[in-house]
């Protein structure tokens, strides 16, 4: 794989088959393109999860993991020129201003830019989008900083960094093997976390069975 560069991704951005065309909007300013990313603003949905009294958040137990995923949040809705101030040691879902469509020959990153990272603010903990994603954004942003932060919706808050993937052989009967299949599926505003709703999620049901072996000795 090969990062684009700025050339590249324009004429992306400019080509006429939506099932080709990479879609970043909206773009408030040209400048927002760089020699190699694109830079993403921080969108109006916020989750805030509330601190719970509970010795883990065990995700390998289906029979607790709605627990987990229904876990106590608030949901706000940032309105123009709102401030929310993240404090320290405090992590928030956010969702990028942007709607983001890849097509099948493209994946992305989502990385900091440095300035809010010397000021402590780490953005996208969980930083792949895997090609065919349509939908915003969710954001993990933490503030590891000892001062709280004042955040604006509207303010340029990341980057993408776009690789180009080479294609591979197509097994005989297989028409689309890199149409998106993931859980978080069109979103537009910040998403919660959502385990066991994929058949990979079964991998934590074996662990979490070998826990349970492994403690019957102890």
């Amino acid at each position: 794989m090969s990062v684009l560069n700025k050339q590249a991704l324009e004429a992306l951005i400019l080509r006429k088959d939506y099932r080709e065309k990479l879609i970043v909007t909206p773009l408030l300013s040209s400048k927002q393109i760089g020699p190699a990313s694109i830079d993403v603003r921080l969108g109006s949905s916020i989750i805030v999860p509330r601190r719970t009294f509970v010795a883990s958040h065990d995700v390998t137990d289906p029979k607790s993991v709605h627990q987990v995923e229904k876990r106590l949040y608030d949901r706000i809705r940032l309105k123009y020129h709102s401030e929310f101030v993240l404090h320290p040691n405090q992590l928030i879902l956010a969702v990028t201003l942007e709607y983001v469509s890849l097509p099948a020959t493209v994946c992305c990153q989502v990385a900091s830019r440095s300035s809010w990272g010397r000021l402590g603010l780490v953005v996208a903990t969980a930083s792949v989008v895997q090609p065919g994603f349509k939908g915003c954004l969710t954001l993990e942003l933490a503030n590891l900083s000892d001062s709280p932060i004042a955040l604006y919706p509207g303010l340029l808050i990341g980057q993408l960094v776009f690789q180009e993937i080479k294609a591979g052989e197509v097994s005989p009967g297989v028409t689309d093997v890199t149409a998106y299949q993931g859980r978080y599926d069109c979103p537009t505003e910040a998403g919660l976390p959502q385990f066991f709703s994929k058949a990979l999620d079964d991998d934590m049901i074996f662990w979490g069975k070998k826990r349970d072996v492994s403690s019957v000795g102890s």
